[in-house]
């Protein structure tokens, strides 16, 4: 299989998104529908195994589905270190989420931290929608999180970021991150460079680049493209304490039931 996008920054990525999980509590709100919902759950782009660790310590039985080998390496690792009773209501599967076949159906699919907008066309969007269709039982859930692009950002077409630091505990060095950011307003895609910059132990300056293209999507135009794929929108929220949807939280979370 071919690297997927997410294999070069797997060693970053938990670094990458300690600040995320400070600020936006995500977990408890999954742990809640997984709970209502009853029966298995599928996480889509499960990466690292944030979400679905917790929701297997709550005796959820989930599989995590991720196209990145690296990321479900670090899953695993993790996955090791716990109890066997929370490692057997675990599985991962390494598949591509716009186009996977598990032969089995769930109550509950999510895809959390805006990993659908990595699908940058309407064909993989439209496939994955497919695909989560086909795998939800009768009135299962789909529960989406993407982020709200805010007028004023794509206005600049261009933008720089420093995006802070963080102290690398494998390495022992603190690296940088920093990211150059170019909107296609045509294409509703942006393109991003994110750099991770640090100076190892011999003194040398070292660079890795990690390179991505991004879509992002308005709350209509995803209320549309859910109802075409056969789903119902029941609640639009802007945050993960279930507040009404707000342009200025900056987040988008739909709560979709197959019909």
């Amino acid at each position: 299989m071919r690297e997927a996008l997410f294999d070069r920054v797997a060693r970053f990525y938990d670094y990458e998104i300690e600040d995320f999980i400070k600020n936006i509590n995500d977990v408890p709100f999954y742990i809640e529908y997984a709970k209502k919902c009853g029966g298995e759950v599928l996480e889509l782009a499960c990466g690292t195994g944030r979400v679905l660790i917790p929701l297997a310590k709550e005796e959820i039985k989930i599989t995590g589905l991720d196209a990145s080998r690296e990321m479900l390496n670090v899953a695993r690792k993790k996955i090791d270190a716990l109890d066997r009773g929370t490692q057997r209501n675990i599985e991962l599967v390494q598949e591509d989420m716009s186009r996977f076949d598990l032969h089995k159906t769930f109550s509950l699919i999510f895809c959390t931290f805006r990993s659908f907008q990595h699908l940058v066309t309407r064909e993989e969007r439209g496939k994955c929608l497919e695909c989560v269709n086909r795998h939800l039982t009768k009135n299962g859930i789909f529960i989406l999180h993407l982020f709200v692009p805010w007028h004023h950002l794509l206005a600049q077409e261009r933008r720089s970021m420093y995006l802070g630091k963080f102290y690398d505990k494998e390495n022992d060095v603190y690296v940088t991150r920093r990211s150059e950011v170019v909107f296609n307003l045509a294409q509703q895609t942006l393109h991003e460079d994110r750099f991770y910059e640090w100076t190892d132990k011999q003194g040398n300056f070292q660079r890795h680049v990690w390179s991505f293209d991004f879509a992002y999507l308005f709350r209509y135009e995803v209320e549309l493209l859910l109802e075409k794929h056969g789903f119902r929108v029941e609640e639009v929220f802007g945050s993960f304490d279930k507040s009404p949807y707000n342009y200025y939280s900056g987040e988008q979370i739909f709560v979709a039931r197959r019909e």
